[in-house]
């Protein structure tokens, strides 16, 4: 049986103090907050409940325990939502993370799954179909 593919893997980082502090729906949403100068049209863009993306929010505040957005109110202006320095600041620490996460994952890939460690492991016990 022969795999036409190549052999990849996926990673989802997520951060976690009691509950999911921080990961990768969070940096979508915090963006598009960022873009749209909204919640709401975040969540939208997002195809998201505006409720769950305002939990979202509240649980990510509640855990790092400072505010990822500054908001206000509808007026006659209609209100907004920006980034405050502490979400700008997390983001980026998380971008990095991720990054230096995503080379050292790919040496350790290239270690355990290279082309010729599969075909050791092919080669093992003997081919089969």
């Amino acid at each position: 049986m022969e795999k036409t593919g190549r052999l990849h893997y996926g990673l989802t980082l997520r951060l976690y103090f009691e509950e999911k502090a921080f990961g990768p729906g969070m940096v979508v949403l915090l963006e598009e907050v960022e873009r749209t100068g909204s919640l709401q049209r975040a969540a939208r863009s997002m195809n998201m409940a505006y409720s769950k993306a305002w939990k979202m929010l509240k649980v990510a505040e509640k855990e790092w325990g400072f505010a990822l957005t500054d908001r206000e109110t509808g007026g006659k202006d209609g209100g907004g939502s920006t980034l405050t320095p502490q979400a700008k600041a997390l983001m980026k620490a998380y971008a990095g993370f991720r990054s230096e996460a995503e080379v050292s994952l790919d040496e350790l890939f290239e270690k355990y799954f290279s082309s010729e460690r599969l075909q050791e492991m092919k080669t093992a016990g003997g081919e089969r179909e």
